[in-house]
């Protein structure tokens, strides 16, 4: 799973992919992955510096 920013509120959720509408404020936002690809942050499981 990845772990989705909305670009609207901020919200972050894991999902296999964003979906139409966040969950959090309902409204059609884009979505930033920030899921961690390096081993600096592996065991948060999200990158910080990406949101």
């Amino acid at each position: 799973m990845s772990e989705f920013k909305c670009t609207n509120c901020g919200y972050t959720f894991s999902a296999q992919a964003p979906p139409k509408e966040c969950p959090s404020c309902k409204a059609k936002c884009e979505f930033v992955d920030i899921t961690c690809y390096i081993p600096d942050c592996q065991d948060k499981g999200k990158d910080d510096r990406l949101g």
